[in-house]
């Protein structure tokens, strides 16, 4: 149960069900950090207008969004962005053993060498907050600067999500495995 009770459209004033329904579309539906973050709309519609670019217009491909997705997720605690975000993973062809891999948090063995940079990227930025210059060299050979800005871009939004989550205790949909 959250900390405090998620929104729904019928409790909105209309201005902010009109927000609302911008961000629904995107969605697939159910409960989301959104019914929490509608409690100030503009904030909600900017951060979906975020996310909107990540999941349909960003130069990243989509099983390294995952990747950095379920990292942050996983790193943070957050179980509810990773119950969604493992679905989408698998959905998108992200390997198993790098699901499991990463779920464990234990050795990364299983993964790729792609792989395995774009995770030590990530948790470079969660818990250092910059990549060293030999990290920085490798990612961005790897990524070039494009993609490499919208890897920190995505690794600082699932941040954010993760601590909506964490902090308004939002539990993963029943059923889901998480760790």
């Amino acid at each position: 149960m959250s900390r405090i009770p998620e929104k729904t459209r019928d409790e909105l004033p209309a201005e902010a069900q009109a927000i609302w329904d911008r961000i629904q579309a995107g969605k697939s539906g159910g409960s989301s950090p959104y019914g929490i973050l509608i409690y100030t709309p503009t904030m909600a519609d900017h951060l979906s207008s975020v996310e909107n670019y990540f999941r349909h217009n960003g130069t990243l491909n989509t099983r390294d969004k995952e990747i950095v997705i379920l990292t942050a997720s996983r790193d943070l605690g957050a179980r509810f962005p990773w119950s969604r975000h493992e679905i989408r993973a698998r959905r998108e062809g992200v390997r198993p053993e790098a699901i499991e891999a990463l779920r464990v948090n234990e050795s990364l063995d299983a993964l790729t060498e792609h792989e395995h940079l774009i995770v030590d990227a990530t948790r470079s930025l969660l818990h250092e907050r910059r990549l060293s210059d030999e990290l920085f060299s490798q990612v961005s050979a790897e990524l070039g600067p494009e993609r490499l800005v919208e890897l920190v871009g995505l690794v600082c939004h699932y941040n954010m999500i993760s601590s909506v989550a964490n902090v308004f205790d939002l539990e993963p949909p029943e059923g889901t495995t998480t760790f």
